[in-house]
């Protein structure tokens, strides 16, 4: 090639590079408001993609979801009827516009949180009584539900996660006697993800009740169009006194995890930590992301530690994942602190168990350190904390 004309060509690459934008650096994840009616000013219609109000007409005239004192009612009288053996007035769905309303889909990560107030009348019962679910378009299971069964003779407020076999697993509960006549604060936080998690957070006032996180749960079914979630009075007649009753809630707010980073922002994943002495990462079947990091213990110096952050300083629940054949344990120290002990017994080596402890962590970041000097640890998949 003619020197001047290779010398034209670099320089005009040259100028061509310079001349592209500079690559913007991925945004940390954070949670973005994308729903949060106010029913001062949305109507039913306008806050929610659906309403199922009285379907059948079993009362006729007569209106069973509407706005009232700042929040929305949900009312429910012994004699309406969604099918021969149960009730339902609910709502489904987010709007955020005239046909427009929000899908949750795969792989997206979801906090959906607001108040609610049960009153006296809507009590616990022996068969089902649910008044939020969380759905598909359609008929079937649904993916998890708030409940207020009896359980060993003691009304009880509940979430269970629902599988694809539609077996329940129960994410937590509480006593709902000593919470009904009281606004309360509630949120779900989950995974639409085959491999996703759910967690239950409950409120009265500045008391936490419930704060419980339930992993590897499957809340995306395959060919599911969208998942929507449902609030309002669905529940079974096959049970004795009931009574005219009502729900009410407020202050909904759904926000959505986006931008780059972790699709879950209390997960710290094992492989993500710093390693010394023999402690290594090694596929996994069942691990988050595949991946888990063995070899720690069985000598000084065999450690994974993790920076985990937190919000404030205190108390904070540490759910430590873990796989093991058998029985091992973990010593784990914050910071440097005194450790204390993790003990996980499990079936195998890629099939994760969990164990949750309480930790002092500082404001902002923290080092969490896992080793056992005396003995062979488990292998770690992942943290979590609440």
């Amino acid at each position: 090639m003619n020197k001047r004309i290779g010398g034209v060509l670099a320089a005009l690459a040259l100028t061509a590079a310079a001349a592209l934008p500079a690559a913007t650096p991925a945004a940390a994840a954070a949670w973005t408001l994308r729903w949060s009616p106010d029913p001062a000013d949305d109507t039913v219609a306008e806050a929610f993609e659906g309403i199922e109000d009285d379907r059948s007409d079993s009362h006729s005239g007569v209106t069973h979801i509407y706005v009232s004192g700042g929040a929305y009612r949900f009312d429910m009288h012994t004699q309406d009827r969604d099918g021969d053996d149960r009730q339902r007035n609910e709502v489904k769905g987010m709007r955020t516009g005239g046909s427009s309303y929000l899908k949750i889909l795969e792989n997206e990560t979801w906090r959906i949180g607001y108040q609610l107030y049960i009153p006296t009348s809507l009590d616990a019962t022996s068969s089902f009584t649910h008044i939020a679910q969380m759905k598909v378009p359609g008929s079937g299971a649904p993916l998890y539900t708030m409940s207020l069964p009896i359980s060993g003779g003691t009304p009880k407020i509940n979430v269970r996660y629902w599988d694809e076999a539609e077996q329940t697993h129960e994410v937590g509960n509480t006593n709902l006697e000593p919470i009904q006549g009281k606004w309360l604060d509630t949120t779900f936080e989950f995974k639409a993800s085959d491999s996703g998690y759910l967690r239950w957070t409950l409120k009265d006032g500045s008391t936490t009740l419930v704060d419980k996180r339930l992993d590897n749960t499957d809340l995306w079914r395959g060919d599911d169009e969208y998942l929507r979630p449902k609030w309002g009075i669905y529940r079974s007649i096959n049970s004795s006194g009931l009574q005219n009753t009502y729900l009410l809630v407020r202050n909904l707010q759904a926000y959505q995890l986006t931008g780059g980073g972790s699709t879950d922002p209390s997960a710290y994943e094992a492989e993500q930590g710093s390693f010394s002495g023999t402690a290594r990462t090694a596929s996994c079947s069942g691990c988050s992301g595949g991946t888990k990091v063995g070899w720690i213990g069985g000598g000084s110096g065999n450690a994974v530690t993790l920076n985990v952050q937190s919000s404030a300083a205190g108390a904070r629940q540490l759910t430590v994942h873990g796989l093991v054949s058998g029985t091992r344990s973990f010593q784990v120290s914050v910071n440097g602190g005194a450790a204390q002990t993790v003990s996980l017994t499990g079936t195998d080596w890629n099939t994760p168990v969990s164990k949750t402890v309480s930790v002092q962590l500082g404001a902002g970041a923290n080092s969490v350190r896992f080793f056992n000097d005396g003995a062979s640890a488990p292998d770690l998949d992942r943290v979590t904390i609440q």
